[in-house]
């Protein structure tokens, strides 16, 4: 499955949204990380996320600035995404500065790490501190 990056971006969000891991397969890279500094380090694998995604419930989500930047068969996308969540049932709501790394391999574009700063959160649910 080809495509441009937006697609990828767009199918990585309806993911989450819809909580579909059969959509998400199609743009995780197999090395897919998420990955927190604040307010604790945490280091949540690909399959650990894939685990949670289904208690993941997004009930409101909006970009407020994005920037996008492509070098070959690198990506970054920064944005800053106010949501309303909860999180294997804890709230998980707020203003995250968020660094997407993407890899295009074999024409596809993967998500490989997912660096997110809650602004306004606490720690993140489901994952251990690392």
């Amino acid at each position: 499955m080809g495509g441009d990056l937006r697609d990828a971006m767009d199918r990585f969000q309806q993911c989450i949204e819809s909580r579909d891991a059969v959509v998400a397969e199609t743009v995780l890279d197999a090395d897919y990380a998420l990955v927190l500094v604040q307010p604790e380090r945490a280091v949540m694998p690909r399959r650990r996320w894939l685990d949670v995604l289904p208690e993941y419930v997004v009930h409101e989500y909006a970009v407020e600035e994005e920037i996008v930047e492509v070098a070959g068969d690198l990506a970054v996308v920064l944005h800053r995404d106010r949501m309303r969540a909860t999180v294997v049932g804890s709230d998980r709501s707020g203003t995250f500065a968020i660094s997407d790394v993407w890899r295009r391999i074999a024409g596809d574009w993967r998500i490989w790490r997912r660096h997110s700063t809650p602004l306004s959160a606490g720690p993140l649910p489901g994952v251990q501190p690392s």
